[in-house]
């Protein structure tokens, strides 16, 4: 399953996706990874909770960031969720790449959920995108 948090910038998207991160860890049977431009919210995490900072790797592409995504997960079975915060810089994408980066990770979601911020309105997603918006900042 993948859900969207959608906004804006500077609407408080982040500062949702960490509060969810760090209620989440509280039930949390598995591993929650938390992707992310930088280390900058490390201190706002739980502990329990990895923090990934993209930029420590060469992923330069979306296919690049695919392949990063699906090594994380054949590399580790117990991840439950996967934070990622700002999609479209951590993934490489232009806004009409959105659709098909939310139709794979939706593909890849099978036995993890995906929980993703986007800077757009929702009014500006793609119809398929929609029905996953978690909240609309």
């Amino acid at each position: 399953m993948i859900q969207i948090i959608c906004g804006e910038k500077g609407k408080g998207k982040t500062k949702e996706m960490l509060k969810n991160a760090n209620e989440m860890i509280a039930d949390a049977q598995g591993a929650i990874v938390y992707v992310d431009k930088s280390s900058q919210h490390i201190y706002e995490l739980n502990n329990q909770i990895r923090l990934i900072n993209i930029t420590e790797y060469p992923i330069h592409t979306y296919e690049g960031f695919i392949g990063f995504v699906s090594g994380l997960l054949s590399g580790n079975h117990d991840i439950e969720c996967i934070f990622i915060d700002s999609l479209m810089k951590v993934a490489c994408l232009d806004s009409d790449k959105i659709e098909a980066a939310i139709n794979t990770l939706d593909k890849l979601s099978e036995n993890v959920k995906f929980i993703c911020s986007i800077s757009m309105k929702d009014t500006e997603l793609p119809e398929t995108a929609k029905d996953k918006i978690l909240v609309s900042c």
